[in-house]
């Protein structure tokens, strides 16, 4: 599997750094729109959403080998799959 391919993408910038650029993008992105109570889920889902696009992506659409990348079961990957509309 790609799984040290990727990781070693990750580690060429900090994960952290990546995500306080994009945290910073989001909430200027935002401009108002919607409270600032449902900022928390609504970064996490666009996150777990791109996040498990890319890995079933990197695993061309095999969900097992994408949940075990992920370290989440093949059902909760599948739920989220259709929770998430990703086709």
């Amino acid at each position: 599997m790609k799984k040290k391919r990727i990781a070693k993408n990750l580690s060429n910038s900090s994960l952290s750094s990546v995500v306080k650029k994009e945290a910073k993008l989001f909430i200027k992105n935002m401009n108002g729109n919607g409270s600032s109570s449902n900022m928390h889920s609504l970064f996490l889902n666009d996150t777990e959403r791109t996040l498990i696009e890319t890995v079933l992506d990197a695993c061309k659409g095999n969900v097992t080998k994408s949940a075990d990348f992920l370290g989440i079961s093949r059902g909760t990957l599948i739920k989220r799959i259709k929770e998430y509309d990703i086709k």
